[in-house]
């Protein structure tokens, strides 16, 4: 109750979104505390090139994107609560699967289907909250609500890096049984304290693929979507480039990049509020727009790190060190815009009886530029790896075009639609 009271803003929430709070804190934690690592584990521990790196987080974002979307379709039809409780019991299971393997030695290919299969099971889980937080929030307090699960989401993250980064250096397998206690512990949350959202009336009877197939006449929808890709493509890279060029190339340990994780975590966790509500008064293309440019920045620059960065003093820390904390500042400001409000506009353009729909297309969207991101960024870590500058500036044109995809967008909202105070919504 003490995290409650200390969001004495967040009031009037259905008592499901508090306990999907908490329940995120854990997820974020099981999830945060092995995955910046996988990278790092594959390339250093197992001498993996960075693109083959890629490829291996590529195939695994892939399968969860069509997980995102079959989740979402479930949700509509079995309701949010059930594919909630199956989507974080598997995963458990998958996280129990890959401590053992690792432990064994496992091949790159044993590997790779492991966390595919967790990354299967985990995207069930985002479409089925999101759709709830959308059937229980009134649509002017959405985006206060998603910002709240971001919180909670970002707590973990504070944790988990910062316990990764000390425990990867004894072992690698226990990240993963931390990983698989944690998603245990979030179903049986769901299974113990959260009551299904819609009523049996309100479900849709049957999967169609027909009906699936009329997004396609919501041409706002799917340019938003379009739009997001290159977003989503620099998201992928903070769990994968970042965390890589920051040991490999600048020299830190795994345990300072884990600090830098936990400043991000941070930073939401006392931000996040006071950034939703002012930028509530936004269009929300425009925000999205503002958010992706600060990506941009904060990810460009970081190719100065081994020039102008080691120039910068860190005391008692590497040499580089709080240069790439600052550009996580500024790409933690561009995340606490975009994230909150993608969410707030998606459940706008839903209709009630396909939000699970909507948020499972967009997530399957998500998912794929999340994909894209470890593998684009490998192929310019290989090719650049000696021009850092290229490299980084390479990564951060996928967040200009994005800005400049939701400022083009923005002409299709000229009726305010894009507005969380919508009066017709």
């Amino acid at each position: 109750m003490a995290i409650r009271g200390s969001f004495s803003k967040a009031k009037g929430f259905d008592r499901r979104v508090w306990t999907l709070f908490y329940g995120r804190i854990i997820s974020s934690l099981g999830f945060s505390v092995v995955m910046p690592f996988l990278s790092i584990y594959l390339h250093t521990e197992l001498g993996i090139p960075m693109t083959v790196v890629g490829i291996v987080l590529l195939i695994s974002a892939i399968v969860g994107a069509v997980g995102q979307i079959a989740g979402g379709e479930l949700a509509d039809i079995l309701g949010r609560r059930k594919i909630m409780i199956m989507a974080m019991a598997t995963r458990c299971l998958m996280f129990l699967g890959l401590a053992y393997v690792i432990s064994g030695g496992a091949s790159l290919l044993v590997i790779t289907i492991m966390v595919s299969l967790s990354s299967l099971a985990g995207s069930f889980f985002e479409p089925a909250t999101n759709a709830l937080i959308a059937d229980v929030v009134e649509p002017r307090k959405r985006l206060e609500a998603y910002g709240l699960l971001r919180i909670g989401g970002n707590l973990g993250w504070t944790i988990g890096p910062l316990l990764g980064g000390l425990l990867s250096m004894v072992s690698y397998p226990f990240l993963f049984l931390i990983s698989a206690l944690a998603t245990g512990t979030v179903a049986l949350i769901v299974f113990l304290f959260v009551a299904e959202s819609i009523s049996a009336g309100s479900k849709r009877q049957k999967l169609s693929l027909r009906d699936l197939g009329r997004l396609k006449e919501d041409r706002r929808f799917l340019a938003f979507c379009l739009i997001s890709v290159p977003l989503f493509v620099m998201f992928g890279q903070m769990a994968s480039n970042y965390a890589v060029f920051s040991t490999d190339i600048i020299g830190i340990s795994n345990a300072e990049v884990g600090y830098i994780y936990a400043l991000n975590g941070i930073m939401v966790v006392t931000m996040q509020f006071p950034i939703s509500r002012s930028v509530g008064r936004y269009r929300m293309t425009k925000v999205m727009a503002a958010g992706s440019m600060m990506y941009a920045i904060g990810y460009g620059i970081v190719g100065l790190t081994p020039s102008i960065g080691l120039m910068v003093p860190s005391w008692v820390f590497s040499p580089g060190f709080l240069y790439l904390a600052g550009c996580m500042f500024i790409v933690t400001l561009g995340e606490m815009m975009v994230s909150p409000a993608s969410m707030t506009l998606v459940a706008k353009m839903s209709p009630e009886a396909e939000r699970g729909r909507y948020q499972g297309m967009y997530g399957l969207v998500s998912n794929f530029g999340f994909s894209a991101g470890p593998f684009f960024g490998g192929l310019l870590f290989d090719a650049f790896s000696n021009e850092p500058v290229l490299m980084w500036l390479g990564i951060g044109s996928f967040g200009l075009i994005a800005a400049l995809g939701y400022l083009a967008l923005s002409r299709a909202f000229r009726d305010g639609s894009d507005r969380i105070d919508d009066p017709d919504q």
